[in-house]
């Protein structure tokens, strides 16, 4: 087994763990009871994600529940993929960054498609150093110029997923909003020119919802729906809040969001119409 899993199926493994366990009426203390070097709180840390298993601890903890035949199978085969790109592991500042972020990095990394909505800014994956920097310093969160420097680093580098192998599929959709809102002028000029860019990439969409689609085109936050190659039809959510981008992983959940994505489609420009609206603006500022 590759020592890391993709981050997906960590947390579908967790998930599937921790069913198994409540559908039984079992609390972590009374599964764990028995099985040399396991406690409750190492089980808690696999079910929730944090803490990656192996397949020798697999074997020993679904031996100790019982689970054979297909059901098994279905456990074990969560660990048959391939390893999660966690590049920024190697970054001088990779111990700032925290679990949760850690764990969107991950699923970034691992999906094959992503639609992304920002009802006033354009989303992470379209930002340059310098727009990403302005966004930063605006949250409430008060950041350090040194925080606001590590931040926008991160928020460019993740923008490889968008050049390399296999590339991944990419819907952005922005709120005109985001053409009105006040900063350096020179910032945004720069930020249309590179979204203007970006969106030529054959893999990715870029929509604006104009302001005259009026509230059936406002989201009252940002969302973001990725989708991953083992497992197309299902997905994982996240939806802003203030302290940053909430998880959200039920069926429910992601038919809401396809719900809540298919509003903005049908609010929003066309690529094309998008384009000209940009270049538009650019004119202005220049």
């Amino acid at each position: 087994m590759s020592k890391d899993l993709s981050a997906i199926r960590q947390i579908r493994l967790g998930d599937e763990l921790r069913s198994w366990r409540l559908y039984n009426n079992k609390t972590l203390t009374e599964v764990t009871a028995g099985l040399k070097g396991w406690n409750a709180a190492r089980l808690s840390r696999i079910e929730r994600a944090h803490q990656q298993i192996s397949a020798a601890d697999l074997k020993m903890l679904l031996d100790h529940y019982g689970i054979e035949g297909q059901e098994r199978e279905d456990f074990e085969g969560l660990l048959s993929d391939g390893p999660t790109k966690q590049w920024w592991r190697n970054l001088d500042f990779a111990d700032s960054i925290t679990a949760a972020f850690a764990e969107y990095l991950a699923l970034e990394s691992d999906a094959s498609h992503m639609q992304e909505y920002f009802p006033s800014a354009f989303p992470g994956l379209l930002q340059t150093e310098g727009y990403a920097k302005e966004m930063i310093a605006a949250g409430l969160s008060a950041p350090s110029e040194e925080q606001i420097e590590t931040a926008a680093e991160v928020r460019v580098l993740r923008q490889r997923r968008l050049i390399e192998e296999p590339a991944l599929n990419f819907e952005a959709y922005f709120g005109e909003l985001a053409l009105l809102v006040g900063g350096d002028q020179q910032v945004l000029a720069d930020q249309i020119r590179h979204t203007i860019k970006v969106a030529q990439y054959h893999h990715v969409t870029v929509r604006m919802v104009p302001l005259s689609a009026g509230r059936q085109g406002i989201l009252n936050s940002g969302i973001v729906l990725m989708r991953f190659p083992d497992d197309p039809e299902e997905g994982f959510v996240f939806v802003e809040a203030v302290g940053g981008m909430l998880p959200r992983r039920t069926g429910r959940d992601v038919r809401r969001a396809e719900r809540a994505f298919a509003r903005v489609k049908r609010c929003a420009l066309s690529p094309e119409d998008t384009i000209t609206a940009l270049e538009r603006k650019l004119e202005e500022l220049t």
